[in-house]
């Protein structure tokens, strides 16, 4: 743990996160982690907001790091870690006003993606491809849909649907794009299955009569909202990245979406022939809706739900007015050199006498965390850890086996670790 807080203790500043999850013993277990590095796990027996708040402060005392230099924290933005009175960032802030609260972006994106997403079209298209997953998923009818794929002439690589991912809406992005790939061959395979004399045709008539011209449009039109976020949603999810590259993503991804509105009539065309050639595979004919007068310039919900939204989401107060921040503007003006991310900026300025605030805030805008993918990531490590087998172990022992587990490129030598035993209180003394 020593050498892991090594970066922490020389920097001026540091971010905590925080996430929650419950282990194999049903035990509620808080990671602990600072500047995207693990520090441990605590037990937690109330999620209230003061008491998740108390346990991240004293999780960090006990660790040796002085929260005087805390000036970010960071979590998935749940009403009992976000909330403005109560919350886990409102008690910390009350005693270390300086921490500044950032709510995830990945999560953000997440909350974007599924607000735009309820729309009647779109929800029925995503609940009718979680049907099909739910329908395939047994071995009678898996293997139907597997005769039909290896009976066509095509080197097909997806061979099975995906479940669509209850929370995670931008990696539904994969199941979309498996089923559009897989659509004349589900829609064989129920065709196949409505001769059967068992409920299985009943449910399989329904669902073929579900592919209509509206599912098939809408299926298009969520693979392409969706193939934008996934991008963005790995790029947030990075471990070296700060806000401003982080908040620059995002632009770009609205000031792509936006390109597409403005163009709506040449990216719907190119949609709708798509649709059409899903169609004519199976057979299914593609109707216009008639429109009338007042609806020939009507909005496209999907597109503008997803713009406003990722626009409310990473929005950025640019007033600035700060002389030292205006010099330091001329000295880039001077030199040509425009940093594209706050850690290009840092270290162009390189502790300058001339800067020393500016220094400052760059250093807080890198500690400032991004998103909470460590914490989730150390849920994966806990995991292998506390296994079925090994469900009794105490805190101690799983803080032990979840350092090595996770921080493996850390090398230690048995020197280092006879020193630290040497130095804790024994009945036997042990001269090294």
């Amino acid at each position: 743990m020593e050498m892991s807080l090594g970066a922490t203790e020389l920097s001026v500043c540091f971010s905590v996160l925080a996430d929650e999850t419950t282990d194999i013993s049903v035990t509620e277990q808080l990671a602990l982690c600072v500047n995207e590095s693990f520090l441990k796990f605590i037990q937690v027996h109330s999620l209230s907001g003061k008491n998740l708040a108390d346990s991240i402060l004293n999780g960090l005392i006990s660790c040796g790091i002085d929260c005087d230099f805390l000036y970010g924290q960071g979590d998935d933005g749940a009403s009992n870690m976000s909330g403005q009175f109560q919350g886990v960032q409102a008690h910390i802030r009350s005693k270390y006003p300086k921490a500044l609260y950032v709510h995830c972006a990945a999560h953000s994106l997440n909350l974007a993606v599924s607000t735009a997403s309820n729309i009647k079209p779109v929800r029925n298209c995503l609940g009718i491809i979680e049907k099909l997953y739910v329908f395939f998923n047994t071995p009678k009818r898996n293997a139907v849909l597997l005769s039909a794929i290896e009976n066509s002439n095509t080197d097909q690589k997806v061979k099975t649907l995906k479940r669509l991912s209850a929370t995670r809406w931008v990696q539904r992005y994969d199941s979309v794009r498996d089923f559009i790939e897989l659509f004349e061959f589900v829609v064989n395979a129920l065709e196949c299955i409505t001769e059967w004399n068992d409920s299985s045709a009943t449910d399989a008539t329904l669902l073929l009569k579900s592919f209509d011209s509206e599912f098939i449009i809408s299926v298009n039109i969520v693979q392409l909202m969706f193939s934008f976020g996934l991008p963005l949603c790995k790029q947030l999810q990075k471990i070296n990245i700060d806000l401003k590259e982080a908040i620059n993503l995002a632009q770009d991804t609205v000031d792509e979406l936006k390109t597409i509105r403005n163009n709506c009539d040449d990216e719907f065309n190119n949609i709708f022939s798509k649709a059409k050639k899903m169609a004519d595979k199976v057979e299914v004919e593609l109707k216009y809706k008639r429109l009338g007068k007042r609806q020939t310039n009507r909005a496209n919900p999907l597109t503008d739900q997803t713009i406003s939204v990722l626009d409310v989401c990473f929005q950025v107060d640019k007033n600035n007015s700060l002389t030292e921040l205006r010099l330091w503007r001329t000295k880039l003006r001077r030199t040509s050199c425009i940093p594209k991310t706050g850690i290009d900026a840092l270290t162009e300025c390189n502790k300058e006498i001339l800067y020393p605030n500016i220094y400052l805030l760059l250093k807080i805008l890198c500690a400032l965390p991004v998103s909470t993918t460590t914490p989730e990531r150390m849920f994966s490590a806990l995991k292998r850890v506390k296994t079925y087998l090994r469900n009794t172990m105490t805190e101690d022992r799983l803080n032990g086996l979840s350092m090595l587990a996770v921080h493996r490129d850390i090398k230690v030598s048995p020197e280092d670790v006879l020193d630290d035993i040497a130095k804790r209180p024994r009945k036997l003394d042990l001269v090294l």
